[in-house]
């Protein structure tokens, strides 16, 4: 799904005013915790796995159609082979038609998308509105939106949160029982391909994007793990240590790092789970894959299998 932003409406008369108060959101984190967003993340993803499997098949029949006339062209008459070529040409521009009104701009899969999340994108633009006049404050910004630094007497996420997911009831654990804290990480890029596309921040993005489904751990907000690398100046890549000095300061009990690498189209990459109080690695798993467009869904289903392994 795709990444949205909370944009406030701000007169710039309102800056020199004395009564101002500017208060802030981390959007991904409201994004992320907001209950409705895992049905809807769940729902895309099988609308979308839907048109993938429907597209193999049609792929697959092509390569068929292929694999048969190379076979057959040497006894086929002329006329014959002609009729199996615009066979295999009018099933081409099918699928290629069926590609472009699926997957293509403004296709179903982007229509799909605009349906799930503008209702969404409503409540929470609505409850940041109904928050901020609740508590007072005339402007507020979006924290993940290039917005470096705020007090946490000036931040709404937490309460945005808590409005939003009112109509979901109390969420409770055993008496006793207090969630896992968990920090997902960018991952460290291996090689130049890798930086040039990004992939260490793109993984940590997906893998947050389906961190609301686990309602029994409590995720840190990406935006305070990057705001803390930054503020160590740790660079781009950080090592494990780096990663559980982290940890400890925002008081998680376990971390996710991984390493990615890309080679033309194939992607390469490997996930760890490892407890913060025994430095130990709980589990790991490791994907290849030559579909780029398919790494939410590796990432989401590797997430799941690590998450199981939590005591």
């Amino acid at each position: 799904m795709r990444k949205f932003l909370l944009f406030a409406v701000i007169f710039i008369t309102l800056i020199f005013a004395k009564d101002v108060k500017v208060g802030f959101v981390d959007s991904d984190r409201i994004f992320n915790e907001y209950q409705a967003t895992a049905a809807a993340k769940i729902e895309f993803d099988e609308f979308v796995k839907t048109y993938r499997d429907s597209a193999a098949v049609l792929k697959q029949n092509i390569e068929q159609l292929k694999a048969d006339f190379e076979g057959q062209k040497l006894v086929l008459s002329e006329e014959a082979r002609l009729r199996k070529l615009d066979e295999i040409e009018s099933l081409t521009q099918s699928y290629n038609q069926f590609l472009q009104s699926v997957f293509g701009n403004a296709g179903r899969i982007d229509q799909k998308n605009d349906e799930l999340m503008t209702p969404l994108l409503k409540k929470i633009n609505s409850s940041v509105a109904k928050v901020a006049e609740q508590e007072g404050f005339s402007i507020v910004l979006d924290l993940s939106d290039g917005v470096f630094y705020g007090s946490s007497d000036l931040e709404l996420t937490d309460l945005v949160i808590d409005e939003l997911n009112l109509e979901y009831g109390p969420q409770t654990l055993p008496t006793g029982e207090t969630r896992k804290v968990i920090a997902i990480f960018p991952f460290r890029e291996e090689n130049t391909e890798a930086i040039d596309a990004g992939l260490g921040q793109r993984c940590q993005n997906e893998l947050y994007k389906i961190s609301n489904a686990f309602s029994k751990f409590k995720f840190v907000g990406k935006t305070d793990i990057n705001m803390e690398i930054i503020r160590r100046g740790y660079g781009r890549n950080i090592d494990d240590e780096q990663a559980f000095n982290i940890a400890h300061t925002l008081l998680c009990d376990y971390i996710i790092i991984g390493t990615v690498k890309k080679f033309a189209t194939r992607i390469d990459y490997a996930i760890f789970l490892k407890e913060l109080e025994t430095t130990e690695t709980i589990a790991t798993k490791t994907n290849s894959l030559t579909e780029e467009t398919r790494l939410s869904e590796y990432l989401n289903n590797d997430l799941r299998s690590l998450i199981e392994k939590i005591q």
